[in-house]
């Protein structure tokens, strides 16, 4: 059997108890409140996290939110620019119809003037060529066939003219 000695179980308590105080005194705090700043550093390390997570969401939002704006102006612009150029073009063409419209009435006063100046040139040219057919015959004293002649030959001129 096993004999159990008084004193060496008392001294074996009382080593254990002061190993207990000493490790509790020197040891145990000092792993306890490593432990705890460990503990404290995570916790705020994920709470850095989250923050910055939140922040990247809000910057997400407004970047979205931005984004939309720009492409609201972009639009916007751009349809202000289509109607500009509609207009320009409305005036461009609005501007070639005039001149269109003027070319064609000075085209035909020019060529109103123009006949008119070949109607006075005809009729001229007619004057002269009666006053020619009238001094001949005048200067000669025409039977019927010369007076036949002369004028055949009178229509044959105005003919070619």
């Amino acid at each position: 059997m096993i004999s159990l000695e008084w004193q060496q179980i008392l001294t074996h308590i009382l080593g254990f108890v002061i190993a207990l105080w000493i490790l509790k005194k020197y040891a145990w705090k000092p792993l306890l409140n490593m432990i705890d700043e460990r503990r404290e550093k995570i916790q705020g390390d994920f709470d850095k996290a989250a923050d910055e997570l939140k922040n990247a969401e809000e910057l997400r939002a407004d970047y979205e939110k931005r984004m939309k704006k720009a492409e609201a102006e972009a639009r916007a612009k751009i349809q202000e620019a289509v109607r500009e150029g509609q207009g320009v073009a409305s005036d461009i063409k609005e501007t070639a119809r005039k001149e269109g419209h003027e070319l064609i009435v000075r085209a035909k006063e020019e060529l109103a003037r123009d006949v008119d100046k070949a109607k006075v040139q005809l009729k001229l040219d007619i004057v002269k060529m009666t006053l020619a057919a009238t001094e001949k015959m005048i200067n000669e004293k025409l039977d019927e066939a010369k007076h036949r002649e002369m004028i055949e030959g009178f229509i044959s001129d105005v003919e070619k003219i």
